[in-house]
C-alpha cells in the first residue's frame, strides 16, 4: 500500500503548492514546571514568488505590523525575489522537495522502516487506514537525511478512496539537533477540488536553548485556499531551463 501511497501523496503535496492561502501561527514555549516563557503569535500570507510558495507576514501578535517591521518584510520580500530570480532549474526542484513545515520521511518509509495496518479510522468523514512504521534495526542510513528519518516513529493515515495520506503524525524516538526525544508533530489534511490541503498542522516539544531544556507547543491553521495557476512540476534538467509561471 505504501509503495503506491507514497507517490500519490508527494504528487498531491506538488499540487498542493499551487494554492495560495492564509496561516495562523502560534508558539508558546514553558519551562519543565510549566511557567509560561514566550507566546508569539503570527499571521501569514502563502503566496507565490517566482513560481514557488513564499510566506509574507502580515500580523505579529494579532497586531498590523508596524511601519518598521513592514519595511523589513517587504526588504525580506526583495531579497528572497532576487535569489529566486537566480536559483536555476535543479534549485527550484530541490526547494520542491522540501516536505511541510513538520519533518515527515515519506520517501524512507518503504526501505527503512517496518509497517504494520494497525486500525481504521475516519478523517474529514472520509474512511481511512492507519498504519505504523518504525525504523528497522537492521539497516544503515546512506546520508544525513536517512539518519534522521531514522529518528522518528510515523503514523499515517492512507484515504481509502484516493490512497493519499490524510494525516501523519510523526514521534521523535531519539534527540535530533535541539528537539528532543518525544517530541510529537501532527498534519492533518482537508481535501479540496480533489486535492488534499494541510489544514492545520502541531508540534508537542521538548528542545534544548542553551543547555536548558524547553518545553513548547507550536501550530498552524490554515484557510482561505485559492487555487494559483502556476506550474509547480519537479522537472528534469533535459525539460527546461527556466521554470514558468502564470497567475489569472
Amino acid at each position: 500500500m505504501l509503495r503506491i501511497a507514497v507517490p500519490k501523496t508527494l504528487q498531491n503535496r506538488r499540487t498542493a503548492m499551487a494554492y495560495t492561502y492564509k496561516i495562523s501561527y502560534r508558539n508558546r514555549n514553558f519551562t519543565p514546571l510549566g511557567k509560561l516563557i514566550a507566546d508569539y503569535s503570527a499571521k501569514y500570507d502563502v503566496i507565490f514568488v517566482e513560481g514557488l510558495p513564499y510566506r509574507r507576514q502580515i500580523e505579529e501578535n494579532q497586531k498590523p505590523l508596524s511601519p518598521t517591521q513592514s519595511a523589513d518584510e517587504q526588504r525580506r520580500y526583495d531579497r528572497t525575489f532576487a535569489e529566486r530570480s537566480r536559483m536555476t532549474v535543479d534549485q527550484k526542484r530541490d526547494y520542491l522537495r522540501r516536505p511541510w513545515n513538520v519533518d515527515v520521511p515519506l520517501p524512507q518509509l518503504t526501505t527503512l522502516f517496518t509497517n504494520k495496518v494497525v486500525g481504521e479510522d475516519a478523517i474529514d468523514g472520509r474512511p481511512s487506514i492507519v498504519l505504523e512504521s518504525k525504523p528497522r534495526s537492521d539497516v544503515f542510513p546512506s546520508d544525513e537525511e536517512d539518519r534522521r528519518a531514522l529518528h522518528k516513529e510515523v503514523k499515517l493515515w492512507i484515504d481509502r478512496e484516493d490512497l493519499v495520506v490524510s494525516r501523519i503524525e510523526a514521534t521523535l524516538v531519539a534527540d535530533d539537533a535541539s528537539m528532543l526525544k518525544g517530541t510529537v508533530a501532527r498534519i492533518d489534511f482537508l481535501r479540496k477540488d480533489g486535492v488534499w490541503l494541510p489544514s492545520h498542522s502541531d508540534v508537542q516539544f521538548r528542545a534544548l536553548n542553551d543547555s536548558k531544556t524547553v518545553i513548547g507547543e507550536t501550530s498552524e491553521a490554515n484557510d482561505d485556499f485559492h487555487r494559483f495557476h502556476v506550474d509547480v512540476r519537479l522537472l528534469d534538467p533535459s525539460e527546461a531551463t527556466s521554470i514558468p509561471s502564470q497567475a489569472q
